[in-house]
């Protein structure tokens, strides 16, 4: 006589499981939202590699422009990247800009006050009947003070505006910059700096896109 083997029920249940979680897991994976990615940088102008000589003009007629010019020649004159002329004609490529300059007043006040009082009373009385007396006095006295303290400082906001043409008024690079002022710097020396700072860098990420392009020898 032939038993029937009993079926491993214990093993079926773990299997089905086991299959259960795959598919909530599944399900929760898909509905994951994808992980946002940031824009990529737009590729620098590869005409930025001919720069040879720049030739820098005024940021404005003022004395404000003035000065702003005289900060991107001389951080330009650092950076030995390229020559400089002041004649515009025999330039390669002409850095234009402007510059623009805001103040801001920031006020504070802070008051404090101090109330105090003082009272007191006092009756007496004597005799009886028709004959009784009474005396009542009575005293009271209130003090206050008030303290305020207010200042206020003047907070300057500047923005450079830069733009490199050819002769032919092609525009090949712009950027506009702002800034409070940094610990040792200005509104307008600091936000003239960093314009020239996004210049240069994107000369050099010129230099790198024609690096990995150009075929290796």
């Amino acid at each position: 006589m032939n038993r029937k083997r009993p079926r491993n029920t214990f093993t079926g249940r773990r299997a089905l499981l086991a299959a259960s979680l795959l598919l909530v897991c599944g399900a929760a994976f898909s509905q994951e939202k994808p992980k946002e990615v940031p824009p990529a940088e737009p590729a620098a102008n590869p005409r930025l590699l001919q720069v040879k000589r720049v030739c820098v003009q005024n940021f404005g007629e003022d004395a404000l422009g003035v000065q702003a010019r005289e900060m991107v020649i001389a951080k330009l004159f650092e950076a030995k990247r390229f020559s400089l002329t002041e004649n515009c004609e025999k330039a390669d490529f002409v850095l234009k800009g402007s510059i623009t300059e805001r103040s801001d007043r920031v006020s504070r006040s802070e008051s404090e006050g101090i109330g105090f009082g003082e009272s007191a009373a006092a009756a007496s009385s004597s005799g009886s009947g028709a004959t009784r007396s009474g005396v009542a006095a009575s005293a009271s006295s209130r003090g206050d003070t008030h303290e305020s303290l207010s200042s206020s400082e003047v907070k300057l906001q500047a923005a450079v505006t830069m733009r490199l043409v050819d002769k032919d008024g092609e525009i090949l690079w712009a950027a506009s910059l702002e800034s409070a002022g940094g610990k040792t710097k200005g509104a307008i020396g600091d936000a003239a700096d960093r314009a020239v700072r996004k210049f240069l860098r994107d000369l050099e990420r010129a230099e790198k896109q024609n690096s990995t392009s150009s075929p290796k020898q």
